[in-house]
Order: C-alpha cells, then structure tokens, then sequence
C-alpha cells in the first residue's frame, strides 16, 4: 500500500457568508491549479465545527461552535512526496497568490501550513448508499463477503475528529503502536470509518506564504499584486518540530458518533488502559477538533488503497 504525503494549511477567518462565498469560488480554482503537478493525488478541505471537551477539561469549548466571530479552515492536499508540493508552489507561486489575495480580506491569523507523513492509516474510499450494492456485489464475486468496508459518505455528510498531539522525544514507536491499538479497537464502536496517523515533517515556506524580507515588504507595500521576489523564508525541514507533533485523523459518520466512539477511551477499562499507554508518551494533548468536509477530490483515497 503507497502511502501518500500530506499538506495541511491552516487558516483562521472571519465567520460569514462572504467567508463561505470566496472559499466556494476560489478554492476549486486553486485545486486546479494545484493539480497541474503530476506528484498531487487529491484533496480534502475542512472547516471546523467544534471540539470535543473531554469531560470538560475543555469546558469552555462544545460540539458546535459554529456561532463564534471566527471559523477556522484546514485544506489538506495529498503528494506521491512532500517535494512534490514544494516544487507545484514554486512553480505556481504566482497563479495561487493571485487566488488567494482574494481571501487576504477575510484572514485573521495564517496561513499556516505543516506537511506530514502517514505512519500507519485504514482509510475507506467514499461511498453513496446507491454505490454499496455495486461494492457489495464485487467483495462478493470476490469471496470477501466481510471485507466490505464501512460506508464513508462524501463531503457534509460524515465527521472528522482530528487529534493533536506532541511526544516525548524518544517515545514516537511507543505512541504509534499505542494509537494503532486505540484505533483498532474502535472498530467495535458504531460510526467509525478508519483514520490516519501523521507526523509531521515540517512547515512549507511558500504555501505559508513565509517569504524572504524583499518579498514579504512587497507585498505589504502592494494592494495585494504579485511580488517579483518569491522565494520562501525557509526549507521545510528547518521547521520539522522537535519535541515531535502528531495529527490523529479519525473518521466518524456524525459528531455525536465521534464524541460517544472517543469517549469509550475514558469509560471502557480495556480502552482505557490502551490509551492510558499513549497518554504517557504525551508532552501535550490530545487536543480534538471536530471538521465538517465541504470540498473533496478523492482519488487520494483510491491511491492510499491501491495494492
């Protein structure tokens, strides 16, 4: 199984309509743009929801925090390599910026945008309920009546819960195994559709629009015009974290799906003392977002599954 790479640009926005009107006009165009280079593989944009309390350690957060000032918004783009995507924004830097100065307006803080790569994942491809039958009939005709997998809906209609954590130096073996047990484990919860573990790698300059001091001062001295120097502030391995940082993406059929599966690691013994190992390993965290998908191409997945 290929393991694609992941960039995950983070921003945070003003939450209104014009928000949603510029992201639903300009992000399919940067899509496109995007793939132009032969390493992208897909995509899959988010806007944040809500978290997950935790038993209210987070008390001042809930499931549905749709109604505050600010929303934020991660776009994940998948790579055959990280290289990958440090080369399409080389080569397209001015095409994306003039995309994405429209969106300056709306910016609080960001874009920010760690890569990662996929230490251990069980991701299903997307499936309509009128497309079940059709999987059903081949794992069928296979002889692989059981290995039908979950049905994953497409974009709006599924959750997901992304996790952050940060390890002690060290412990990153002991933590992957742990959170691959944890997830096994919540197969046996309703709702649950797989997930991936990501280590992060580093900070893309240029997709942080991170350039050097000429290109920065031109574009703060410009109504948003392509800047002539384009050269990012750094390489993304000077910006690979030390303590090491971990996303856990899970995949849930709804929120409440999500907040009751998570929660079996609180009030199920033999989950709990799964997950009492990974704690241990932790500096900070886990710390859990709830993403609604609006925008999705998939054939990442179908490059995740391929044999």
């Amino acid at each position: 199984m290929p393991k694609p790479e992941v960039a995950i640009n983070f921003a945070e926005l003003l939450n209104n309509e014009n928000t949603r009107k510029i992201f639903a006009q300009v992000g399919p165009k940067v899509c496109q743009v995007t793939a132009r280079h032969p390493g992208f593989i897909g995509f899959q944009n988010h806007f944040q929801t809500g978290i997950i309390p935790l038993g209210a350690r987070y008390g001042g957060g809930s499931m549905d925090m749709t109604e505050m000032d600010t929303v934020n918004v991660y776009q994940y783009t998948f790579w055959k390599k990280i290289e990958d995507h440090e080369d399409m924004h080389r080569e397209n830097f001015t095409s994306i910026f003039r995309l994405c100065s429209a969106c300056l307006s709306q910016v609080v803080y960001g874009p920010w945008e760690p890569v990662y790569e996929i230490r251990n994942a069980d991701i299903p491809l997307n499936t309509e309920l009128t497309d079940f039958t059709a999987m059903f009939g081949r794992k069928f005709a296979a002889g692989d009546p059981s290995g039908v997998p979950p049905i994953s809906m497409p974009y709006g209609k599924r959750t997901i819960a992304m996790s952050e954590h940060t390890v002690k130096a060290g412990m990153e073996k002991e933590f992957e195994s742990g959170i691959e047990e944890v997830m096994k484990d919540f197969v046996h919860v309703p709702g649950y559709l797989g997930y991936m573990v990501l280590k992060q790698k580093g900070v893309s300059a240029l997709g942080s629009f991170q350039l050097k001091a000429k290109g920065t001062h031109e574009v703060l001295e410009s109504n948003g015009e392509v800047p002539v120097h384009q050269e990012g502030a750094f390489k993304y391995p000077e910006a690979k974290p030390i303590p090491p940082e971990y996303v856990v993406h899970m995949e849930w059929a709804s929120p409440q799906d999500a907040m009751f599966g998570i929660g079996r690691v609180l009030f199920s013994h033999s989950a709990r003392e799964i997950h009492g190992r990974v704690l241990d390993t932790l500096i900070r965290g886990p710390y859990i977002r709830l993403l609604n998908p609006m925008m999705e191409g998939t054939t990442w997945r179908e490059y995740l599954n391929s044999p």
